[in-house]
This record gives C-alpha cells, structure tokens and sequence, in this order.
C-alpha cells in the first residue's frame, strides 16, 4: 500500500433522501453467471485470483458491454503484487462468504494490475485524493460503464475486523460488506444522482488537468477536502506563445529553483532527515534536485546563494544517510531497499521491494558517492555496490534478459508453513539473532545486537503492528554508530566491524537456509527497465577504475535488457509494449517511452556504440508523433488509443518517481546535441513553455522541469 493512511471512501456513505423518485434501475433479465477469467491474465498479481470466490473480469469491451447491458457499475479494484494490503484485502474481504457472493450479483468485478494500466490507476487516484485526501492501495473504484467514478476508497477490512484507519487513528474503517451493501443500494435507488454526481466529477478531473491544478484541488460534490500531494498529472494551460522559437517564457527563470529549494528545505526533517511526517518516502527527484545545485553554472549559485546551495547538498546526504542507516534497507542480505517508511524515523519499512525505487535509489547513492570523491573508502560506496549486485543478480536480473518488477512484502516464515507473513524474511527474534554467536561470545553478540537496534521483546511498537505480525520481532537497522558501539562495550572498533560483518554472513546463510524468499513479480515492465538501464549504466561508467568486474556486470545486464527489449517488445511494428510476460501486452504508455531513452541515452555514454543511439533516437520520434501536443506543447501519458481511459492526461510534477515530461526534456536536449538538425531543442522548450503556469505556482512540485529551465536558460 502507498501509504499507511487508510480512507473509508471518496464519498459519503450515510443514507440521502431521494430526489425525484428512483433512478430506473430495473431488474435485469436472467443472464449467464459471471466466470472468474483471472487466470487468463499474464500479470502475476491478477492470475493470483484464479481461484478466488470473485468472479473477476478483465477490463476488456466485452466487460464493459456486460456492466452496460445489466445496468450495473463496474467494481475496479487495482493493485500490484508486492502491496501487503492488497494481499489482506484478497484473504480478508474477497474470500469472505458475505462478501464475494454480494460483489458478484451487485457489480462486475474488475482486477487491474497497476502497473499494466498506470493510466486508469492515476486517474482514479486522483479522483479518490481529490475527495478525501487521502490515497493508496489497493484502490477500489465504483465506475458507470462510461467509467465516471461513482465511489472510491483504499483497503476495506472483512466484517469484524479491526484494521484501524490510519497509524494515528483507532477509528476503526467500515467494513467491506457495508461499503458493497451501500454502493449497491444507492445505485438501485438513485441511479440518477449517482450518474450525475460521476459525471460531475469526472468533469471536474478534466477541468482541473486542463488548468494544471490536478492533484492541488478538492473535488466537490462528495465532500470537501484539502490538496492532496500524490502522484498526480497535469495538463498545461494553452497560455504561451512561444513556440515558433527554441526559447522559454520570460517568467521562467533561475528564481523559481530558489523559490523550490526554499520550500524542500522548510519541510525538512532536522531530526531524522527526509521531509515531512510519516509515511516517507525517499522522493529521489528531490534529492536529486538539491544535490544537483552546486554542481549548476555558478549563475544558479548566485541567484540562489552559496551557503543555501551547500545547506541543500547538506540535507541531501543527510537523508540518504538516514535511509542508508534505516529499516529500509536489508542489512542482512543486501537485497535493496523497501519503498517507504511507515514512521518518521525510517525504523518501521512497508517491506515490498520495487525495481524503480531501487533502481532511483542506485543513481542517486552514486551521485553522493562520487561528491565524496568516488573512491573505494568513500562514503555511500558499500550502498552502491550492494545495490548493483541486487539489481544484476537473481531473482531480480532475470536469465533472458530484463529485470523483474518486484518482491512481495509477505513471505512464509519457514519452509513448509502455509501462512505468509508481512515481513518475514526480514525480521528476527532476539533469541534467532543470539543463536548464531557461539555460547562464549556474549559480549560481541550483545554489542551486535546494540548496533542493530535488536530487543528481547522486540523493537515494533504496538501501534504499529496493528494485525500482531511483529510480535517479538525485530526490523533490523543502524541506531548507533560502531565509535558508539566501541565505546560502551569498550571492544576495539576493528573487533566490532569484524563481529557485524561475521553477524551478517551468518543470519544470510539462515535466511537462505530457512526462509523462503518473498513471491516474484516477474513480469517485464519496459518503463521501469529502462529506469535499471540508466541506473547501471551510470553505475558501469563510475566503477570502470574503481571496480572492474563489478562495472562490467553492470554493464553486462543494462545491455542485455535493452537488447531483449528491443527484439521482443519493440521488434519491427515500430510500436513500443510495456509489459513482457510469456509475451508481450499493454502498447507502452508515454512513460515507457520517456525512461528506455534515458537508459539508452546513458548506456550510449558508457558503450559508444552508435546502434544504442539511433534506437534512442528512433524511439524518441514515435514517442513524439503518438504523445506530443503539438497545439499546447508537453506530452499526454496516453495515446489516443488506450482503451477506457476518459482523459488524456499530462505529467509534470516529480513524485516518487521523475516526471515524464522533465525525463522527456532531457532526452530531448540531449539528442539535440548528439543528433543535430532536428526539432529536438525546440520540442523541449516548448514542453517546458507548456507548464509554466504550474511552475510559476508551485516550483517545488517541479523539480525535473526547472532542471530543463537551467539547461534552456544557459546551456548546461
């Protein structure tokens, strides 16, 4: 799940009068029962449902037609395979005997994998943050046939559960037979509010994405609500008129990174880095952003000054650190970094493992790495190569070629249990972690046990645990420094790193013994590989000097992938897929494009090989003539094309991850120096042109954008 606020819908569940009678809704005809088609599907999180209770439906026209044809609203449920809640949600509410039987004869039941569709996923998203402030997954979504969202929420609980609404609130959510028997209800007796309420909202999402405030406004209507600040896609105002020459807006200037910088450092967490309260996510983009700052022309330096250049490197690097040192990372296998911290103090992970955090993950600790001098003693070195070595190696780098999407956050404890459990691969008791010092070494298993935060009782507070899955458990991460450490065991420090390191060797060795590993998405995400191709690729060049085989590995995999990529899910159509799976699926979405030519772009860098370039460059141009605007500028996510999805939207802010835009732009620059004579330079001011109204409103937001401004202001 995204985040640990849970929302108990996007619209108000009490009972309304009814206006102007009922909405007509008739009974429908007998009709064949629904059949569960999951299994037809190649996403590993939708086969997962083949046998599940719910008749699940793909998102298909004869789906469609069906919910259409019986007068019925759709019930989408969208997720991925590694979300913890999601897996609850399936044991919890669809495995339900009152509620699976009520989803079937009320809705049509549709499973979405997010990360085929991210296009319905972000639209819907956005609806549910628009209304209640509040996001994540899974995502469960009430639509019309015309896909106009009735009703949205996150996780919803089986009757008698206990789940609370948020970490900070016992309020416990309404349950998931509730939520059905209402939605139900109010649709028989009120279609036609329902459908205008959809309808209104739809219209608003579309208004708001033609003014470039999607993801900054409230949807009215429903409820209230504040701005929300998820993943969210803008669309630009036509509201400059620049774009017959290769310049950008005069208002767009260096004072908006000032402007940006001022308010990323007004959040910053002093006491455990990162920004904002919980949950935290790493925002690679922004701490890309501020590293960046010093090494701008010292143009940017004078207009956002030296020390505030030097303070934003400072908060940078004191983030990372924190991540490096938190419960994030698995200090025992090195098998990267889970997506998010649940606490402010990163002590407390979500445990699921994406490929594109990781792979952010890895460009960014390289960048630290290589302030510090990029040496094999500096500083972040160890957290460059053990994420070099997760992502080349198995299960992630698969044997074709590619990398797999993700690892679960749930696993079994043992081999031979039946039962998963959030976390369990990376967790130990107190009396597990002393079992593998020898009797007579109390002394260095205490000090290990010190420096990992490690507990009799376990070191997951009861507020944090609300399903008891950490009882006695320890997460493990760096709470003192070994000087620390050194001093109040009084061993010599050589000693102590010698025990950890040994500590680590062991508790790997059991974990591969005992414990298997969290379930693979192994599905080929092409946008999402050409995130890990950049990222290693970078890594390749960095390490030639430093360390060869490694960077030869590196080298080895961002290749591999992005040859099977071009013969399997580019080929001769000239049209890019997202999705590999025993075949391909899923025409690639503007994002898939945006992040393969990065990752060519850079493995071009390290290679030479001119071949790699030109696939760059011929990518680019069917990204161009399938997503560009040539009216307004900017790139919509979708093409015209991609099924039930109402409105085309465009991304512009940074998130989690870099927006499709500010990737584009860079491509776009830097093709236009590799590849000259083309319409590259000026397609990229024009896309910058596209969001000033944003960029002016909300520089923060936009992070890769005013790199773009930097580099069209003086040619960086």
């Amino acid at each position: 799940m995204a985040t640990s606020q849970i929302t108990a819908g996007a619209m108000a569940l009490g009972p309304v009068p009814i206006e102007g009678g009922a909405g007509g809704s008739a009974t429908a005809p007998a009709v064949e029962p629904l059949q569960n088609r999951a299994r037809e599907s190649k996403s590993p999180f939708v086969a997962s449902a083949a046998n599940s209770a719910v008749a699940w439906q793909p998102l298909d026209n004869a789906t469609v037609e069906r919910a259409r044809r019986e007068n019925k609203l759709l019930f989408l449920h969208i997720g991925y395979q590694a979300c913890h809640h999601c897996y609850l949600m399936a044991s919890d509410s669809f495995s339900n005997q009152a509620c699976a039987p009520l989803i079937n004869e009320s809705f049509i039941p549709v499973l979405v994998d997010r990360e085929q569709r991210p296009d319905i996923d972000n639209l819907y998203m956005n609806y549910v943050q628009g209304v209640s402030g509040a996001g994540g997954w899974p995502l469960n979504i009430f639509v019309t046939p015309e896909m106009e969202p009735v009703f949205g929420g996150t996780y919803f609980p089986g009757p008698g559960s206990s789940q609370p609404s948020s970490g900070d609130n016992d309020e416990a959510v309404t349950d998931f037979q509730t939520v059905l028997k209402k939605v139900r209800d109010a649709w028989l007796d009120q279609e036609a509010r329902c459908r205008k309420e959809a309808s209104e909202s739809l219209a608003q999402l579309r208004d708001f994405a033609a003014e470039g405030t999607l993801g900054t406004r409230s949807i009215t209507g429903a409820q209230s609500l504040g701005p929300t600040s998820a993943a969210a896609s803008t669309m630009p105002l036509p509201a400059t008129d620049s774009r017959e020459k290769s310049t950008i807006s005069s208002e767009l200037d260096l004072d908006q990174l000032e402007e940006a910088y001022r308010n990323i450092a007004g959040t910053f967490d002093p006491l455990f880095g990162g920004f904002g309260l919980a949950p935290k996510f790493p925002t690679p983009p922004k701490l890309k952003f501020l590293l960046s700052l010093k090494s701008h022309p010292s143009d940017v330096q004078d207009v956002v000054g030296e020390a505030e250049c030097q303070h934003a490197e400072h908060i940078a690097l004191d983030t990372l650190r924190k991540i490096r040192d938190g419960a994030m990372r698995d200090h025992v296998g090195g098998n990267g970094f889970a997506r998010f911290s649940v606490t402010p103090d990163w002590s407390i992970p979500n445990f699921e493992r994406l490929l594109p955090d990781n792979a952010l993950l890895l460009s960014l600790y390289l960048d630290a790495w290589k302030l510090g001098g990029g040496t094999a003693t500096g500083e972040f070195y160890d957290v460059v190569t053990e994420l070099a070595h997760y992502l080349t190696s198995a299960p992630i780098a698969l044997p074709g070629g590619g990398f797999a999407s993700s690892e679960a956050a749930d696993s079994l404890e043992k081999r031979g249990d039946r039962n998963s459990r959030e976390g369990a691969y990376y967790t130990w008791t107190s009396r597990e972690f002393e079992s593998i010092f020898p009797s007579s070494d109390q002394q260095a298993s205490e000090a290990v046990a010190a420096y990992f935060g490690i507990l009799e009782d376990g070191n997951v507070d009861q507020d944090h645990d609300p399903n008891d899955d950490f009882i006695n458990q320890n997460i493990l991460r760096i709470t003192k420094t070994v000087e620390d450490i050194s001093k109040q065991f009084n061993i010599p420090i050589e000693s102590l790193n010698e025990s950890i390191a040994m500590a680590r060797k062991l508790l790997q060795e059991k974990t591969l013994k005992d414990r298997p590993r969290p379930q693979l998405d192994d599905k080929i995400v092409t946008g999402w590989n050409g995130l890990a191709i950049s990222a290693l690729a970078r890594t390749a060049s960095a390490l030639k000097d430093v360390n060869t085989e490694l960077s030869a590995k590196c080298g080895e995999a961002a290749s591999k992938a992005a040859s099977f990529i071009k013969t399997n899910l580019l080929g001769s159509e000239k049209v890019l897929y997202r999705i590999w799976r025993d075949g391909k699926e899923t025409e690639g979405f503007a994002d898939d494009y945006a992040y393969l030519i990065q990752g060519l772009l850079d493995l071009y860098d390290f290679n030479s090989d001119e071949s790699t370039l030109d696939t760059a460059n011929d990518l680019q141009k069917i990204q161009i003539s399938l997503f560009y605007d040539s009216e307004r500028g900017a790139f919509f996510s979708t093409t015209t094309s991609h099924p039930f999805s109402p409105i085309r939207l465009k991304d512009g802010m940074d998130t989690s991850l870099p927006s499709i835009n500010a990737v584009s732009v860079s491509n776009l620059f830097r093709l236009s120096t590799l590849k000259p004579g083309g319409e590259e330079d000026k397609l990229a001011h024009e896309t910058i042109n596209a969001f000033e109204p944003e960029i002016l409103q909300y520089p923060w937001l936009y992070p890769g954008l005013l790199g773009g401004v930097v580099r069209a202001r003086l040619g960086a």
